[in-house]
């Protein structure tokens, strides 16, 4: 999670730099021409991915602290077992991983029209 925030933040402060720099029609066309890029596609879709990635784990992380998914507190007797990543745990994990893929095949579906 910590990975898809550096790099959304880092694509958030070269998008507004580079929207500023913005001055005239041609520039626009070049920004415009680097945007409907395969590279430009690629890049948003990614873009997309991550961020639907980032919200929705942000989503169950917040469930996690109120106590959502993770199971009871039990006494630890060896073997140890780790009670926060029981069934309902790795359910959100997954159902996090799924929804992120459908909003990357969402983006995907709006960049290539299939």
């Amino acid at each position: 999670m910590r990975i898809s925030g550096i790099y959304l933040l880092i694509f958030f402060v070269v998008h507004v730099i580079h929207a500023m720099s913005v001055l005239d029609r041609m520039t626009w066309g070049q920004l415009l021409f680097l945007t409907y890029s395969p590279l430009g596609f690629v890049v948003l879709s990614v873009m997309i991915a991550l961020g639907a990635f980032h919200c929705l784990n942000g989503i169950r992380l917040m469930l996690n602290q109120g106590g959502i998914g993770i199971g009871t507190p039990t006494r630890p007797d060896y073997p140890y077992q780790i009670q926060s990543m029981g069934k309902k745990n790795r359910l959100c994990i997954y159902v996090t991983m799924g929804v992120s893929a459908l909003a990357l095949y969402a983006a995907l579906g709006v960049f290539f029209k299939f």
